[in-house]
């Protein structure tokens, strides 16, 4: 025990105080007072250690702390909720009957929009099966991986595409035998007629944030890192330049500040733009408690499930070698204007070229100076997904002190693509264990609304390389320990964002915290039955934000 201000709230019971690679630190209560922690040990020390009358709580289940998405998209999940899914369609024809569907449901002239329709299912044969489905509307379909997209003939006419269209650096419009687009789009050609497509803003977002808060804080998250867009189109407000998420999470304070710690990103092309507003990676926003700039993300490559990843050799289920979308002076130019503007990097890198050519632009350049006060430091770089590293590359990102921001469901759904179009190197394929062995951070997120943000599910994959209920591990020498997997929830977000009072419950710690409805022992296995876990109570800053 230790600290000596002395507690106004106790939580009692199976206190994790922080996990590592090696296990779990535990002790039977935690002391809190003015939102952090000041005493943690046996029950009896912490309780006799507290002020006269405080407030104690007896937690049934494990107490952990408070965890961290490091990688999902608050707007797109709130967005996500009021729009047509498409993910686990049988086939073209059911794909096509929920668009029909949502349709329906639509007033003309209005946007239809979907996503999470998979590539296996999408029939490039039948796309102008869109066209009858949607009676004319514009219809905007973003597929699961989010890298591509599926839009009506009227949505191309508004972005000005319906005719003879080139396709912009970075991107590509697939075509019919006689060169005009066919409605299949390809990373910044989706991203140029997606600026168009109509979205829901305004209260009614709020409204649909509030929920996706109110489900994470029931997973035991207390902050989550929104990554942003990949361009700054489409903002409005305060901060229209720094691109739509950033503006709407800004607006929409109300929703998180105080209760929940949200990380904003921007897109790398609104960078300077930030820097005249005075944004900081790392810094809250002005008026602020828990909402905080965080990196401008740049996308060096595409996505495996539309075959443009970038990567050394061919795929082996169509041939290429996907689409690298910066040139080498271009990730040059971002890395030194980074450096200049006291902004972090977010880039993502799905393929093994995609990940080299990365990390030599970082390492073409000298390492951050240290700067004083502390508290002005610029958060380490990352690297978003990794799903294709080569071994060579994989000591680089300790060296470089680069987050490695990885999302353990993608390899359980990307399972047999990367079979089929990687069978070469599938020993370089979502190497969790082989990043951590070469000392890399390893800080987990969902990627949500691609994936879901169940963090226990995760962990559960994380560790056995697996989905529950499935019988054969896919390259089991790659799954992590438990300690581990919940550190890259914790700590491993807290160090990536350059800080060292959240993530775990030592005294001095901000009390953000969650008390699970299972034990010890379900954390520690990992099983099955710790996909089901959901938090009865979670903390930000030693206030209840949530409760079962």
């Amino acid at each position: 025990m230790s600290g000596r201000e002395r507690a106004e709230l106790v939580v009692t019971g199976q206190v994790i105080v922080e996990a590592r690679p090696g296990g779990f630190e535990t002790a039977e209560a935690v002391g809190i007072a003015n939102g952090r922690v000041v005493a943690v040990g046996e029950r009896h020390e912490v309780l006799g250690a507290g002020a006269p009358g405080a407030r104690v709580i007896r937690a049934d289940g494990v107490v952990v702390p408070g965890l961290h998405d490091f990688h999902l998209h608050l707007v797109g999940l709130a967005r996500a909720r009021r729009m047509v899914d498409l993910s686990g369609a049988a086939g073209m024809a059911e794909l096509v009957a929920r668009v029909r569907r949502a349709a329906d449901a639509t007033p003309r002239g209005e946007w239809v929009r979907g996503d999470g329709w998979s590539s296996e299912v999408l029939d490039p044969a039948g796309l102008d099966r869109l066209e009858a489905a949607v009676a004319g509307r514009p219809a905007y379909l973003k597929s699961h991986d989010r890298h591509s997209a599926w839009a009506s003939p009227e949505a191309l006419r508004r972005a000005g595409f319906d005719g003879g269209a080139s396709d912009p650096e970075g991107g590509r419009f697939e075509r019919t035998p006689d060169g005009r687009p066919n409605g299949l789009l390809r990373e910044r050609a989706a991203d140029l007629v997606g600026e168009h497509a109509g979205r829901l803003s305004g209260a009614e977002l709020e409204a649909a944030l509030g929920e996706v808060v109110e489900e994470l804080l029931k997973l035991g998250f207390t902050g989550a890192t929104d990554a942003g867009d990949a361009t700054s189109a489409n903002g409005a407000g305060r901060y229209a330049s720094l691109g739509d998420s950033f503006s709407s999470l800004s607006a929409a304070v109300g929703v998180l500040d105080g209760r929940f710690r949200a990380t904003l990103d921007f897109p790398v092309e609104a960078m300077s733009a930030a820097a005249s507003e005075g944004i900081r990676s790392g810094a809250p926003l002005p008026g602020t408690t828990t909402v905080t700039a965080g990196w401008a993300k740049v996308y060096a490559d595409g996505a495996l499930g539309s075959r443009t990843a970038a990567v050394f050799s061919p795929y082996g289920c169509g041939g290429g070698t996907g689409i690298l979308r910066l040139a080498p002076e271009e990730l040059d130019s971002m890395v030194r204007g980074a450096r200049a503007a006291g902004i972090g990097l977010a880039v993502h890198a799905i393929g093994d070229r995609a990940a080299a050519a990365v990390l030599d632009a970082l390492e073409r350049r000298e390492p951050r100076e240290p700067r004083e006060p502390r508290e002005l430091a610029v958060p380490p770089d990352r690297m978003e997904h990794l799903q294709l590293v080569r071994s060579a590359d994989l000591p680089r990102l300790a060296r470089l002190d680069v987050t490695a921001s990885l999302q353990p469901l993608h390899l359980a759904a990307d399972r047999e693509t990367a079979e089929r179009c990687w069978p070469d190197r599938l020993a370089d394929a979502y190497p969790l264990a082989s990043l951590a062995a070469a000392g890399a951070r390893l800080a987990f997120g969902s990627d949500a609304p691609i994936e879901s943000p169940n963090p226990w599910l995760a962990m559960h994959v994380a560790v056995h390389r697996r989905l529950p209920g499935e019988a054969v591990a896919w390259r089991a020498d790659e799954g992590i320990a438990p300690g581990a997997a919940l550190a890259a929830y914790t700590t491993g977000p807290a160090r990536g964002a350059g800080r060292d009072d959240i993530g775990h419950l030592r005294a001095g710690a901000v009390a953000d915290l969650a008390v699970l409805d299972c034990d010890l022992e379900t954390l520690a296995r990992s099983g099955p039955a710790l996909s089901e876990t959901a938090s009865t109570m979670t903390m930000v800053a030693g206030r209840i934000v949530y409760r079962l």
